[in-house]
């Protein structure tokens, strides 16, 4: 009976084994509007239902240990019966085998979504010199109009964090259901990290793919932690390229219906549209100028915000550092298909602005008003 036992083990392994090769390499292979219509549409959201109820149950890494657990299992089993140092690394290599064929349907076949320009209708030469100075102000308009009396880096305590987290998650997946067409459960709160993990090498979150678990910064003040904080949770909605997730992040969160959401994500949109009109105007020209006396006329308590993140960026960041990480993710996405690597990130300013210019165009959106 044991043997018995051990030989059907074995094939149900090889089985599992066999169908997980077999469906990754199809999403591997599917054209990019099945992935979108079909895959992230019906079978995905199943995934991310489980994941965000999860992480709503605990405050713990559940990736981190979930991972250490299958290592220490994996050891604990081979180690029963000898060869034991053998057992020990075929299992760990198993392991090891099943954590990299499991990452393509868990996350990675996101990567090979429809890009969000093409799913809103948005021209590839939309965004414009005029037409980011005029989202730019826009946005300029959206910080003045929810500002707070005081910086939240001054007045928000955790507990009001955590509720502004909550409400940028439902707008992320009114935002995602608006764009995709589907019903995605997004988790209600973030994994903090000790401050500084990420800012010293020049991050403020990163969402872990297995359990689509987004982690944040503790170093960051409140107002970028909770911009940053709508960009990681756009992550767990199944958002994998960074401009298409910083540029839904930024049009779900100036649409919320919680004020500090909109003001953090009006905030960080003034920076991403900022960065997209650098690439495209004199350092000296009359648009550069404009941009500045903008930024110079934002509320106090907006420029203090601003002020604070530059702050914890100089208290935390270590360039050497910072190098070496990044030569690793660009490397990474550029493996995902992402051709710019990390500079993708620098697109989604140039997103939002389309954006918002569709607004005028007669587009009716929750971010347009």
């Amino acid at each position: 009976m044991p043997r018995r036992t051990a030989t059907l083990g074995r094939a149900l392994a090889w089985l599992l084994f066999v169908s997980l090769v077999g469906l990754v390499a199809w999403l591997l292979l599917a054209p990019p509007a099945w992935i979108e219509t079909v895959w992230l549409h019906e079978p995905w959201p199943r995934w991310a239902n489980v994941t965000s109820r999860l992480h709503n149950a605990t405050a713990l890494p559940l990736t981190v240990i979930v991972v250490l657990s299958g290592t220490a299992l994996a050891l604990a089993g081979a180690l029963l019966r000898p060869p034991r140092w053998r057992r020990a690394g075929v299992a760990l290599l198993a392991w090891v085998a099943l954590l990299t064929l499991a990452f393509v349907p868990a996350w990675g076949a996101s990567y090979r979504r429809a890009p969000l320009a093409q799913t809103l209708g948005l021209a590839d030469d939309a965004a414009t010199v005029p037409v980011l100075l005029e989202a730019f102000e826009q946005l300029a308009a959206r910080v003045h109009a929810d500002a707070p009396e005081r910086p939240l880096a001054e007045s928000a305590s955790a507990a009001s964090l955590d509720a502004a987290v909550a409400a940028a998650a439902r707008c992320v997946a009114d935002a995602d259901a608006l764009v995709s067409g589907r019903d995605v459960a997004v988790p209600a709160r973030v994994t903090p990290l000790p401050a500084g993990t990420l800012l010293r090498a020049g991050y403020g979150g990163i969402s872990l793919p297995w359990l689509l678990e987004p982690h944040v910064d503790q170093g960051l003040p409140p107002a970028a932690r909770l911009a940053v904080a709508t960009h990681e949770l756009a992550h767990a909605a199944g958002w994998a390229r960074e401009a298409d997730t910083d540029a839904l992040a930024l049009l779900a969160g100036i649409a919320c219906d919680h004020d500090w959401v909109r003001y953090a994500n009006a905030l960080a949109g003034l920076q991403a549209v900022r960065a997209s009109l650098l690439q495209l105007v004199d350092a000296h020209g009359v648009e550069r100028a404009r941009v500045d006396a903008t930024l110079a006329a934002l509320p106090p308590a907006a420029r203090a915000d601003r002020a604070a993140l530059v702050e914890a960026v100089a208290r935390w960041y270590r360039p050497a550092f910072a190098q070496r990480v990044t030569t690793v993710y660009d490397a990474y996405l550029r493996s995902q298909g992402v051709d710019a690597g990390v500079a993708d990130y620098d697109a989604s300013g140039a997103l939002v602005a389309a954006a918002l210019a569709a607004c005028e165009a007669g587009v009716t959106q929750p971010w347009c008003r």
